[in-house]
């Protein structure tokens, strides 16, 4: 057997016993074998997970990988990446003792992702939520105990509780229902379990107000040390916190003069922000939200085809739902879930915020602003087609298992592809009413501002509070929804920035992939890149044999 064929078998054992390890990722990847079973998240069991994961990598990293063909070559540098970051979140960031969110999640992920993924019939489904359910008391006592109050930052406590607040209708409200409807017999034992895990949540909503905000002094801020190893060892780039910073000041400035310039052809005596309030004024209304999604994608997925902008690839579709109550907090407007890097049927889910009815009127109008119709083709083409969706059911159909696993790694490429996306179907005409384009820069307006909030943020002392000033006042938010971005910041250092980063360093590649191939149409230079996979820009300008 050679290195390489051993390499390769070592991943598939890996991924196995990872997806075992972490059965609530292992849903959601796609493997169902324990669909029934939620982590053990205690103490002994979290320093056991680690010392596999370091003995995982002492054996990769062993591997005469130096003699491997250029595509194992990467896909071993992958895995070794990711090994690296599993370690590092463990060792530095320190999550099972600082983050009280993650053991809601865990519960409240774990029961959504086998309503949401329609993967066998429902009853099956269900019968695996109840025992999950089951579990949810055993995994908020080990996150009781685990936690450290004085290391968990107040802003993670502030989202922990926010979200715990809304959990419980999960269990007691739309579980039963659903069971009501689809598995009756399964209906009164998801009572019972239902209230006990709602008894639980709120005996972690009290740990949470009474043992950890009282005490939370812990830092978000990964610092500089951490931030540049994030950048060099997982991004993969060059430029460290300082450069990150100036580029994105550079493109802050420079989007707010594009910005400046399409205004005055729009109106030269109304100021952006006057046209801008104008057109997020124009939405639809409320109850329409859904539908005017899916038209929108569906819309643009006819574009790409016919334009031949993209192969898409057979037996791939999106869903379009209303995101779950418990995830709003943290999601204003929408979001992506793509289908599991080991599904045979390639479904993503589209998630849209719904307004809430109870909320205030003037609440309501501030959350329907952020889905106005002027950028309803962008979110469209960004999420769906030619961005993350198309993207990633390409990433899923690799054929090895450690280039599958590459979306655990490449934001860069992923986030920086569908940014780059919008872009191109401006060039293209799609995007063409200067509203749109105007639109369209002010979310890049915003991705500018990503940059120079995450090093801000993890680096240079910015507060919660002046981050979201940021966002309201040069940006336009609004201000609910420049708080959930900015928790979101707060938890995911160098991930922010990936968006427009990312997007430079595919320009820059495609230039450069032109230039080798100045006959490739369009389709044919992105249907290069997107079967390599989901890869950081560096290792796939190797993979292209660009560098």
């Amino acid at each position: 057997m050679s290195d390489e064929t051993v390499f390769y078998q070592r991943a598939g054992q890996w991924l196995h016993r990872l997806m075992e390890l972490n059965p609530v990722a292992a849903t959601q990847l796609g493997d169902h074998r324990w669909d029934d079973r939620l982590a053990d998240s205690s103490a002994e069991a979290l320093d056991s997970q680690h010392r596999e994961m370091l003995a995982a990598l002492a054996e990769f990293r062993a591997m005469p990988a130096d003699h491997f063909r250029l595509a194992a070559q990467i896909d071993h540098r992958l895995i070794v990446a990711i090994l690296e970051s599993f370690i590092r979140q463990y060792e530095k960031m320190r999550g099972p003792w600082r983050n009280p969110t993650g053991y809601l999640e865990e519960g409240l992920n774990g029961v959504m992702l086998l309503l949401l993924k329609e993967f066998a019939p429902l009853p099956d489904r269900l019968r695996s939520a109840l025992s999950r359910v089951r579990q949810v008391p055993r995994v908020l006592r080990e996150g009781q105990q685990n936690l450290i109050p004085t290391e968990v930052p107040r802003v993670w406590a502030e989202v922990a509780l926010e979200e715990a607040q809304q959990a419980p209708g999960l269990f007691l409200g739309l579980l039963p229902a659903i069971a009501a409807q689809a598995a009756p017999d399964l209906q009164a034992d998801l009572v019972e379990a239902g209230q006990a895990a709602s008894g639980a949540i709120q005996e972690y909503i009290s740990f949470l107000q009474d043992q950890v905000l009282p005490q939370a002094a812990g830092n978000f801020a990964a610092g500089r040390e951490l931030f540049d190893e994030m950048l060099h060892q997982e991004q993969m780039v060059d430029y460290d916190a300082d450069e990150l910073l100036a580029t994105g000041w550079e493109q802050f400035h420079q989007t707010r003069a594009q910005m400046e310039a399409v205004a005055r052809e729009i109106d030269p005596d109304r100021s952006v922000r006057d046209i801008l309030e104008e057109a997020r004024a124009d939405h639809p209304p409320a109850e329409g939200l859904l539908d005017a999604y899916r038209q929108a994608m569906a819309d643009i997925r006819q574009y790409v085809i016919d334009h031949e902008i993209a192969t898409i690839p057979p037996d791939e579709s999106l869903r379009i739902i209303e995101t779950p109550p418990y995830m709003r907090p943290l999601l204003p407007y929408a979001a992506y879930m793509p289908p599991g890097i080991l599904e045979e049927q390639q479904e993503g889910i589209f998630l849209v915020t719904p307004v809430d009815p109870a909320s205030p009127p003037e609440e309501q109008e501030q959350k329907l602003r952020g889905h106005s119709r002027s950028k309803l083709p962008i979110t469209a083409l960004h999420e769906a087609y030619p961005g993350h969706h198309l993207q990633l059911v390409y990433a899923n159909r690799t054929e090895t298992i450690p280039r599958r696993m590459g979306s655990f790694l490449a934001t860069l490429f992923i986030e920086g592809w569908a940014f780059y996306c919008e872009e191109l179907l401006e060039q293209m005409g799609y995007i063409a009413e200067p509203v749109q384009r105007l639109g369209r820069l002010s979310d890049q307006l915003w991705r500018a501002a990503r940059i120079i909030l995450d090093v801000s943020l993890h680096t240079r002392g910015m507060t919660v509070d002046q981050a979201v000033d940021f966002l309201v006042r040069e940006c336009q938010l609004e201000p609910i929804n420049a708080l959930a971005e900015v928790r979101r910041y707060t938890q995911s250092p160098t991930q922010p920035q990936s968006y427009l980063m990312g997007k430079l360093a595919i320009l820059k590649l495609i230039a450069d992939y032109r230039r080798a191939h100045p006959d490739a149409s369009l389709r044919q230079v992105h249907d290069a890149i997107l079967n390599c996979g989901s890869l950081p820009p560096r290792l796939m300008r190797q993979q292209l044999g660009l560098d």
